[in-house]
């Protein structure tokens, strides 16, 4: 396992039953596994994660954009 934690990289969104869930990928170089906000690490190499809040709020308001397009059709 690792200690020292590392930010997780945001790679894009997924819809799915009208909601919108954030991706990240683990940011061991040699792992790159899909990760979710609630890991506390990474499940395939045991990188411990944290998660960058500021892109975060960013990423709220993004997601608010989103659904509002997507009730519009």
């Amino acid at each position: 396992m690792k200690f020292i934690k590392k930010n997780a990289e945001f790679i894009g969104h997924t819809y799915f039953q009208k909601k919108v869930f954030d991706e990240w990928r683990c940011p061991n170089k040699n792992c790159g596994f899909s990760v979710s906000e609630d890991y506390i690490c990474c499940p395939h190499c045991g990188q411990r994660l944290k998660f960058n809040r500021l892109e975060r709020k960013e990423k709220d308001n993004l997601n608010q954009l989103i659904l509002k397009i997507l009730e519009e059709d």
